[in-house]
């Protein structure tokens, strides 16, 4: 029985060598890919245009999840974990904050600049340290790290049109 030829990464042509393929996009990847994390220790590698913003809140997040949950379904590594990371994507998405907010809203200026760097795709420790170095000599003491690590895991920016 013979087959058609049946695409492969071994011999993908145009394909980066030097980096991890997106995992959409697999032997059709062009350009860079970075990685995006989606909480509960779950980071994906995607191109351009599968981590922009405008992709990752198609239809309420809704193409990112099934996309991403058909292809660990289909490669059986669909963990609790993966499944609880897209939960919260979608959840992400689709949150409306209509109430003000206590404690480290207090700080709407520098969350919303870190939630810019962590839009951008930046290194979260490295966000989270240059943002509270700039903010040490001030006034008020900067919220924790832990607390800088929870506004990247929320993804607030992803319910927010671009």
């Amino acid at each position: 029985m013979s087959f058609p030829y049946l695409p492969t990464l071994y011999k993908a042509r145009k394909v980066p060598t030097k980096q991890v393929v997106c995992a959409i996009c697999v032997e059709r990847t062009r350009g860079r890919t970075r990685a995006v994390e989606l909480g509960y220790g779950v980071r994906v590698h995607l191109c351009a245009g599968h981590s922009s913003q405008e992709f990752m809140t198609q239809r309420g997040g809704r193409d990112l999840v099934l996309t991403l949950q058909r292809l660990w379904r289909a490669h059986d590594c669909l963990t609790v974990a993966r499944s609880r990371a897209l939960r919260r994507h979608l959840a992400a998405c689709t949150r409306v904050d209509a109430r003000p907010r206590p404690g480290s809203y207090a700080w709407p200026t520098l969350r919303r600049d870190a939630e810019q760097a962590f839009a951008a795709g930046g290194p979260v420790d490295a966000v989270i340290a240059a943002l509270r170095r700039l903010h040490a000599d001030g006034t008020a003491v900067p919220p924790s790290v832990r607390t800088m690590r929870r506004w990247n895991a929320e993804r607030r920016w992803l319910a927010r049109a671009p």
